[in-house]
């Protein structure tokens, strides 16, 4: 290995000393401050059931199970992703009633370990949905991180999800469960950065302050991709 890129892992691995050790904590802190419920590792299978619920309409969950909505498939995506980074994220609902929850990434993401994510369950979604979804997954995957780093360039705090069931729509939980990241990101001056499958999603997140910057299709797919950004106030 060459100087220069030694010195790029070391760069990296403070960073992610950093991150880990300073930023994760502090955002956790202010998300207990503002009452929100930091979900533990024992819980997040049926934090997934809710997420599998809040995607019953959409489109890129749909385009993975070619076309139908597979609320198994769903939550086993959800509850693998979310169980690989539980380390790396800001993981939190509304209550412990999981009615609607977020999941937040610090700066440096640059998409999901392949190892981890299979042995949190990504067999089981392979065995379930066929090896076809995880082209699927890494295509999207890929095509979204290059599209983060084109806007960010992985500063950024990254709003992985955000899912609210289908029964507490419309009950004010969103801003309920975004505010305090917001403000958070904003003394921290940090940039933040989302994506979206759905158009409607667009304005809501308007609302927060998030500024569309590209729309494109995912590759291979009919499915659109809204690239929005929000800088701090």
């Amino acid at each position: 290995m060459c100087h220069d890129a030694r010195n790029v892992m070391k760069g990296a691995l403070v960073m992610d000393k950093l991150v880990r050790n300073i930023e994760i904590p502090l955002a956790k802190q202010r998300i207990k401050k503002a009452g929100l419920y930091l979900v533990p590792k024992e819980r997040l299978e049926e934090l997934s059931e809710s997420a599998a619920d809040a995607y019953q309409d959409y489109p890129l969950h749909n385009w993975l199970t070619n076309g139908v909505y597979d609320p198994i498939a769903s939550k086993l995506i959800m509850q693998t992703t979310l169980a690989a980074m539980q380390e790396d994220a800001v993981i939190y609902a509304d209550s412990e009633e999981l009615n609607g929850f977020a999941v937040w990434i610090p700066m440096g993401f640059t998409g999901s370990k392949t190892i981890p994510f299979l042995m949190n369950g990504g067999i089981q979604l392979i065995l379930h949905s066929g090896l076809g979804i995880i082209g699927k997954l890494l295509t999207y995957e890929t095509f979204a991180m290059k599209l983060k780093k084109k806007y960010t360039g992985h500063i950024d705090w990254y709003l992985y999800n955000l899912s609210v069931r289908k029964d507490a729509q419309g009950k004010g939980l969103g801003r309920k469960l975004l505010d305090p990241m917001m403000e958070f990101c904003d003394d921290e001056k940090m940039i933040t950065y989302l994506e979206t499958n759905k158009e409607s999603n667009v304005t809501l997140y308007n609302r927060f302050g998030f500024e569309l910057r590209e729309t494109n299709l995912v590759p291979g797919s009919p499915v659109l991709h809204y690239s929005m950004v929000r800088d701090p106030k």
